[in-house]
């Protein structure tokens, strides 16, 4: 959807010699060598940090890596295991989550031993480790749980399990606020983790210790990459981190060409081609579709669909139908929620009969679009059920932990965390949110748009481009500013009237929902626009896609 900017809302770099010693440099494109400085490369950056943007080596990374301190007990422990062993995995209900809990399966039947798994019902239980599902694990008996993408900060559960004499190994990655669960078979790298460590997602954690630790032999290790690339894209880990686009570029290479049987049927019906998948699908079309399952289903649903499960295209179909029906109640909440102009700006916004399984992704759009702080919540049972969103310079996180006191369970990242409150606490937690929130310090740094006419960009450049990706959070896709001459053609794309091409003689700009604000050009200066691949009948062009349109 286009949207209307001012100028003053961002910058416009234009390249000069630095971006031209850079190009001389490396032999590359003017182009790319802009992107580079753009990201802080100079001409005086060393020959290493220049390779961890343009050919990371993962195998190399891997090995400096450093998960924590309590990793090699962990290893120990899972190493006991054998076909005599019975296994629980317990996982989280996003993608992260099930990914992470995939691959946790994968390398307990590596091992011969018996597994299943379990993954909190999203409404009715919630986040985390909990302890009455742990009191249920250790009444049927096991040999060892295996918690992922969780666990850090339920004390009481984990305490359970260990004082019942069944073994616990924790592979987490979210912050470590406030009680810490004790365990020394915790592999969490924000405990005792180097930097690379801690940007990365659960799934993240639990490939790089297997790796690290021989834990699968690695051309199946490699295999299994497909599961990181989901989830490092699903879960908004930072892609400046060389690791992080490392694994999921290696990821994506075998979702192109050795797709499980479930994710090609779903593309399938998505109308993707697995051959020319990028980042960008797996976050508009394929994540939703799973994360739909835990959102409004059972998150089992979308594990299935990554193993070789019965009925693949009845399950398929159903996540589809989950996902489409996630949209339209998104739909519906951001309705109600866009207010008047004349009412006052509310922070903490609540409603008895939305569903808790979409408030996340509604409270990232409003987030985005208003680059301030919400919290959206809605009662399941006698409990409220909420999910936070921070923009830049905020700590979601940090502020559940000064309200933890009165909370039931919190937890997440610095700038995405849900919690939960009695009601009978709710309206006390509310009125002290709401002020919290009110007096978050929001980063104003202007956005960077590179001036470059899209007749000077052609697909070679392009691809030299697309080797700084893939492109995601702290990795933006390349955004680039054209000036406005006056000299357009406007005309009809699609069929309902509500998008446009605009040519503007060497080259043709799409502007999708852009029909209506493509008549008032009084005051247009110029416009920002993404360039992408599309292949049509066999033939790979570089098309323009509008995305704002910039007045004075």
């Amino acid at each position: 959807m286009v949207v209307i900017c001012s100028k003053d809302e961002f910058n416009i770099y234009r390249p000069g010699q630095t971006a031209t010693e850079i190009a001389l440099r490396l032999n590359c494109s003017l182009f790319q060598a802009a992107l580079l400085e753009m990201r802080g490369i100079t001409s005086e950056t060393s020959d290493s940090i220049i390779n961890s943007w343009l050919y990371p080596d993962m195998e190399s990374m891997l090995e400096q890596l450093e998960l924590g301190a309590t990793n090699s007990v962990a290893v120990d422990v899972f190493c006991s295991l054998n076909e005599d062993s019975d296994v629980v995995v317990y996982g989280d209900y996003d993608v992260d989550g099930i990914t992470a809990t995939a691959l946790a399966v994968e390398m307990v039947m590596h091992r011969k031993a018996r597994v299943r798994y379990f993954i909190p019902h999203r409404f009715n239980q919630g986040y985390g480790l909990h302890s009455d599902v742990a009191m249920s694990i250790v009444k049927r008996k096991c040999d060892l749980v295996v918690v992922v993408d969780c666990g850090t900060q339920d004390v009481e559960a984990v305490r359970f399990i260990r004082e019942s004499g069944i073994p616990i190994v924790i592979l987490d990655h979210h912050l470590a606020e406030g009680d810490i669960a004790k365990s020394d078979t915790m592999v969490n790298p924000q405990i005792g983790g180097d930097m690379t460590a801690k940007k990365l997602c659960a799934a993240g954690v639990v490939w790089c210790w297997a790796w690290q630790n021989d834990l699968l032999p690695r051309d199946m290790l490699r295999r299994l990459l497909d599961l990181v690339a989901l989830a490092t894209i699903a879960d908004c880990v930072s892609l400046a981190s060389p690791l992080n686009r490392v694994l999921v570029q290696e990821g994506l290479g075998v979702l192109r060409r050795a797709t499980r049987p479930g994710l090609a049927i779903l593309m399938d019906k998505l109308g993707l081609t697995p051959s020319a998948l990028g980042s960008e699908d797996l976050a508009m079309k394929i994540i939703p579709c799973l994360n739909a399952a835990g959102r409004l289903y059972l998150a089992d649903l979308a594990v299935k669909i990554l193993f070789d499960a019965e009925d693949l295209s009845e399950k398929v179909d159903q996540i589809i139908g989950l996902n489409k029906k996630r949209r339209e109640l998104s739909s519906k909440i951001l309705e109600q929620v866009g207010g008047e102009d004349d009412e006052p700006y509310q922070y903490v916004l609540t409603d008895e009969n939305w569903s808790v399984g979409v408030l996340s992704s509604v409270a990232s759009r409003i987030c985005n679009e208003r680059n301030a702080p919400v919290a959206l919540v809605a009662p399941v049972g006698e409990i409220m059920r909420g999910t936070m969103r921070m923009p830049a310079g905020g700590d979601a996180v940090g502020i559940l932990k000064t309200l933890a006191p009165k909370l039931n369970t919190w937890g997440g990242h610095r700038l995405a965390a849900g919690f939960s409150v009695t009601i009978d606490k709710w309206q006390e937690v509310r009125d002290e949110l709401e002020e919290v929130l009110s007096n978050v310090k929001v980063l104003s740094d202007k956005e960077d748009f590179l001036y470059w006419p899209p007749s000077e960009l052609d697909l070679e450049a392009w691809h030299e481009a697309e080797k700084l990706g893939p492109f995601g959070m702290d990795n933006p896709c390349p955004k680039l500013y054209s000036p406005y001459d006056g000299n357009i053609r406007v005309s009809p794309l699609g069929k309902n009237g509500k998008h446009v091409k605009i040519d503007q003689g060497e080259s043709t700009f799409l502007g999708f929902g852009a029909a209506e604000i493509i008549k008032d050009r009084e005051s247009l200066m110029g416009w920002i626009y993404t360039p992408r691949v599309n292949t049509w009948r066999n033939v790979t062009s570089l098309q323009f896609v509008l995305e704002k349109m910039v007045t004075a």
